[in-house]
């Protein structure tokens, strides 16, 4: 018999119960919008694939965030429909960057489906020469995303000093998101992987950190009118913490987990040559052949399902796994910690404790 949900864990689900699919809707209708007034037929086409892309089941973790932060700093509940329009805009952006990630990944499943190039390449197969086309597409749609982010932002019926103040914190989410794309894709199959810093945790805090806890809590607090520094400061000095874990957690899972939780191949991160946490710590503590050879797989251009395999009983057997997972569950203490600090009311934070529950969880 499974223990019943902890207090924080029911109430994060039944947070999350209530908005998920208020969010959902409300992007389902936006596409639908789109779609029928479409000027031309491929245009249709196209929003139909976007829109069976973004409404993929996922955790909507970010635009509940956002939802969150702004209940528990509201006094008085206003305007909701307005900051659903902009949790609608930071879910919107979510499915802009996996379309990137896709591409950029060389993936061909996202969240259970054929990643949108691929559907891409399968709607214009033999109609061109260009074997990219999907790529081509899906760099575009996802420029697309981001212009119905900014529409529906446009749109929310807010005071203009709060829309002013979002919108420059929606901006900065995705430079800083952008230039840990950026860290990561550089420390992606390196011909001598750079291992002078500490570039897994750089790129965590950047890519993942900022935009998936960070930001989506400042900008439920300023959306309810909040402007404190020290306040501000204090939801950083919780986020840091708990979107690395986040982070760890996901490195774990693209390790060791099945393709049933991951939505995706768990092949990927090490056939990719990414530089995770578990890298670098499996390198720092192999030692002699057995670090070569560990490096030249890493390193190699092409893997088999046999290097993959064995790679994957280096990281165990190093001592990297558990060292990672020991790094995570710190990372998380930490954040329940500075979570007590924050002035959100008690039933957000006892949501957001919820959250954290389920970052805590690795089942690989």
């Amino acid at each position: 018999m499974n223990p019943a949900p902890s207090p924080s864990a029911s109430a994060f689900s039944e947070f999350s119960k209530k908005y998920s699919p208020l969010v959902d809707a409300l992007m389902e209708n936006f596409f639908m919008e789109k779609i029928n007034g479409a000027d031309h037929p491929f245009i249709r086409d196209m929003y139909a694939a976007l829109s069976e892309y973004s409404m993929r089941d996922g955790k909507r973790i970010r635009p509940l965030l956002l939802l969150a932060s702004y209940e528990g700093y509201k006094k008085g509940i206003r305007r909701r429909a307005e900051i659903m329009k902009l949790a609608c805009a930071v879910e919107l952006m979510h499915s802009f960057l996996l379309i990137q990630d896709d591409i950029i990944d060389r993936s061909p499943l996202r969240r259970g489906g054929k990643s949108l190039h691929v559907v891409l390449d399968e709607m214009f197969y033999g109609k061109t020469h260009n074997k990219r086309i999907g790529s081509d597409l899906g760099i575009v749609l996802a420029d697309v995303l981001f212009a119905n982010a900014m529409q529906l932002i446009s749109s929310a019926g807010i005071g203009s000093r709060e829309k002013d103040e979002f919108i420059r914190i929606f901006s900065r989410t995705y430079e800083m998101t952008a230039w840990g794309q950026i860290l990561d894709i550089t420390h992606s199959r390196e011909k001598r992987p750079d291992l002078s810093g500490d570039w897994p945790l750089v790129i965590s805090e950047l890519k993942t950190a900022h935009y998936t806890i960070y930001y989506p809590l400042v900008m439920g607090y300023v959306l309810s009118g909040g402007r404190d520094d020290r306040e501000i400061a204090a939801i950083r000095e919780f986020s840091l913490p708990l979107g690395i874990a986040f982070q760890m957690r996901d490195d774990i899972l693209g390790t060791f987990g099945s393709e049933k939780q991951l939505g995706k191949s768990n092949d990927s991160d090490l056939s990719e040559g990414k530089m995770t946490l578990l890298i670098k710590y499996t390198l720092d503590f192999l030692e002699g052949d057995e670090r070569k050879k560990f490096l030249s797989l890493f390193t190699s251009k092409s893997k088999t399902k046999s290097d993959i395999s064995g790679m994957r009983s280096m990281i165990r057997n190093s001592g990297a796994l558990r060292m990672v997972r020991a790094r995570h569950l710190e990372q998380v203490e930490s954040s329940v910690s500075l979570l007590r600090r924050l002035r959100l009311s008690g039933g957000m934070k006892l949501a957001v404790e919820g959250m954290i529950e389920g970052i805590s969880a690795i089942n690989a």
